[in-house]
Formats: structure tokens, C-alpha cells, sequence
């Protein structure tokens, strides 16, 4: 019988605690769904909203795997992070911010391991990733299919919907079949930019990368992004990487 096989990565900016983490991973292998989300540094409260996105996307009764149900859900998960704000005392900046709301990016997949080809749908908002190796290529990279078209403005998931509903007009919705050797990754922004660039130039770093995950040495992960942020190979950012394989034994 076919299931999901899953490891995750979450770290801090350098210098930074995990709690100061901004980046959410959720996983829910009953229900056959990986999410990551990437709170916006400005934005008020911004690593609360991305773990409530990620945590409550994976847990929702049924999938939210349309642009309509998806800005439905979200102003519900809105409700619950404003009344998270209720009886705090807050600087007049901070009010200010508050007033805005929080924003994150966001990536979500739901996988169908039902049929004789498994079958993978996703949903995203902003520049947090879906990529999908097939033969160790790349044949999926969703929503942003060039390191080169990272802006520092994405579209992202607002908490006050009702403000911008306009938003959810632009989050995508893409489909794939999971073959048996295929890898699918979810990864926040700063990540995925790298990881598509290393492809792109067959850097040895995403083979060591994966050997990495795959025996769970997250000293040495932490330390593989420690020395590309030092050489400047990637942004100094929060890191969230979901790998995704299927275990047939």
C-alpha cells in the first residue's frame, strides 16, 4: 500500500531563536496533505497567522483546493487570529500595524493516493513553492518557475480577506501525477529562489541536501544554509522545506 514519506526542515534567520522562526510547516499524513507558509516580517503577529494557516489548512475537514472555498477559509482563520489580538496592549505602532492585519505567503498539496497513478493538487498565494523532481529533473515549479522572478512584493494571504478580496483572485491552483520515484518539495520563498537556481546550474548541493533530510542530520542542514548564507548564495531568511516522497513499502 502506497503512503506519503515526509521530512521538514524549519530555521530561524541567522542569529535568530526558533521561536522567532516567521516560516510554518504543516503536515497531516491521515489526510494526505503538507502545507508551508511564510509570515511577512512587517506584518503584525506575522508567525502566528503563518502557523495558523499551515497547522489549519492541513486540518480542515474537507480540502480547500479552490481560489472561492480558499478565501472563504481564510477570513474564517482571520476571526480567529484577530480575537487572538483582543485585551492586548499594544503601542500606537503596533495598533497601527494590527489595523492591517498580517500577511503571509502560502503553499499548500493535497495528494490522491487512491487511483493506480497518484495524483497531487495544489494551492498557493505569494512566492512559497511546490517543485517536483522527476529523474532527479525538475518537471513542476509552481507558482514561480524562475529563481529570477522573485520580486520582494508578492501577493500574499491577507488575515482581514473582507480588505482584499482582490487577493484571492490571484492564488493558483495546479495539478500532477506522483510517479513512484518522484520527490515534491514545499518551500518558503528564500529556499525556493536558491533551490531553483542550484537546479538550474546542477549544483551538487540539492543531491547533498536531499541525503541530508533523508537521515534527519539537521545540525548538518543548519549548517549546509549556514554556509551558503555566508557565501551569499541566498537570502538571509527564515528556511521551510517540505520533501515529499512515496514509501511503497
Amino acid at each position: 500500500m502506497r503512503q506519503l514519506k515526509i521530512q521538514q526542515c524549519l530555521l530561524p534567520k541567522a542569529g535568530a531563536q526558533s521561536a522567532e522562526c516567521e516560516d510554518a510547516i504543516g503536515v497531516n499524513l491521515a489526510a494526505a496533505r503538507c502545507a508551508v507558509a511564510d509570515g511577512a516580517t512587517e506584518a503584525f503577529d506575522a508567525r502566528n497567522w503563518a502557523q495558523l494557516l499551515a497547522d489549519g489548512w492541513v486540518a480542515a475537514e474537507s480540502p480547500v483546493l479552490t481560489r472561492e472555498s480558499f478565501g472563504v477559509w481564510v477570513a474564517e482563520q482571520g476571526i480567529v487570529l484577530h480575537e487572538s489580538w483582543q485585551g492586548r496592549t499594544l503601542s500606537w505602532y503596533a495598533e497601527e500595524k494590527a489595523r492591517r492585519g498580517s500577511f503571509a505567503a502560502f503553499v499548500g498539496v493535497q495528494f490522491d493516493l487512491s487511483a493506480d497513478v497518484a495524483h497531487w493538487t495544489a494551492l498557493a498565494l505569494g512566492d512559497s513553492c511546490l517543485l517536483q523532481q522527476r529523474n532527479g529533473a525538475l518537471c513542476c515549479a509552481f507558482p514561480i518557475a524562475d529563481y529570477q522572478q522573485f520580486t520582494s512584493t508578492p501577493v500574499l494571504v491577507p488575515s482581514r480577506g473582507q480588505l482584499h478580496a482582490n487577493a484571492f483572485a490571484q492564488a493558483r491552483v495546479e495539478c500532477g501525477t506522483f510517479e513512484p520515484e518522484d520527490v515534491i518539495w514545499l518551500l518558503s520563498d528564500a529556499t525556493a529562489e536558491w533551490f531553483l537556481k542550484r537546479a538550474r546550474e546542477h549544483d551538487p548541493l540539492l543531491a547533498q541536501l536531499d541525503s541530508l533530510l533523508i537521515a534527519d542530520r539537521a545540525a548538518e542542514l543548519a549548517a549546509l544554509f549556514e554556509q551558503e548564507r555566508r557565501a551569499r548564495r541566498i537570502k538571509d531568511d527564515d528556511v521551510a522545506i517540505v520533501r515529499v516522497s512515496l514509501d511503497l513499502s
